[in-house]
């Protein structure tokens, strides 16, 4: 039976996301992928870390385009809450120019209530662009609500996250919100799968996301080794 599943899944995913011409995601207009790796683990009590390599594919799907790679190390407090601070290096592929250098500081809130499971977070991240005399600040605020499907290793999720310009003359503006949909799958204690649909509402020009996307993450954790 798990294995059947494990076979559906692939030939979903496969359908989905081949950068190809027959894929649905290739006629939207304004939509794209991203493809993400994940590894954590732990460093010394309650520290653990989090490396993470994200790939954006050009909207034709023909060639990657942008390059996200994360170094994180966080603190847990408790099973309710953790802290964590991290660098982004944004690349843009075959354009220096783009190079982006992102520090961020986070802290985030998880209320488990019976199968469900509530979270907040809340994001101060800072992008200094090459080229540019000030950097880009944003508070992005994230509200998740996820569910852990019973005798399945399915978690459902949807969150929807607020980008806020801090720096927007002189007062805080609302330039972009982020909408998503998925589900974590959980292969075994330190591999899993996630798969989402990413929607953006843009007030803003951003080359980074797409209007649309869909993305598959691979996670691996060597915290339970």
């Amino acid at each position: 039976m798990k294995d059947h599943f494990k076979r559906n899944c692939f030939f979903i995913l496969c359908f989905l996301l081949i950068p190809t011409g027959y894929s649905p995601l290739a006629a939207m207009d304004g939509a794209g992928m991203a493809f993400k790796v994940s590894l954590s683990g732990k460093i010394y009590r309650r520290f653990s870390f989090l490396f993470e390599e994200d790939i954006r594919p050009k909207s034709n799907f023909r060639q990657a385009e942008w390059f996200l790679t994360t170094g994180e190390v966080n603190y847990t407090f408790n099973r309710y809450l953790k802290t964590g601070i991290a660098y982004m290096l944004l690349c843009q592929y075959k354009a220096s120019e783009e190079l982006r250098n992102r520090y961020y500081i986070y802290a985030s809130g998880n209320y488990p209530i019976g199968n469900f499971s509530l979270s907040l977070r809340e994001r101060f991240q800072s992008t200094y662009k090459t080229g540019s005399q000030h950097p880009k600040n944003y508070l992005r605020t994230m509200l998740t609500l996820s569910y852990k499907i019973r005798k399945t290793s399915l978690c459902p999720f949807a969150y929807a996250e607020i980008f806020n310009d801090t720096g927007y003359q002189g007062q805080m503006h609302t330039d972009r919100i982020r909408f998503s949909a998925g589900s974590d799958y959980k292969i075994d204690k330190q591999n899993s799968l996630q798969l989402y649909y990413r929607y953006h509402i843009f007030n803003v020009y951003d080359p980074v996301n797409y209007k649309h996307a869909i993305g598959l993450t691979y996670a691996l954790s060597l915290i339970h080794i």
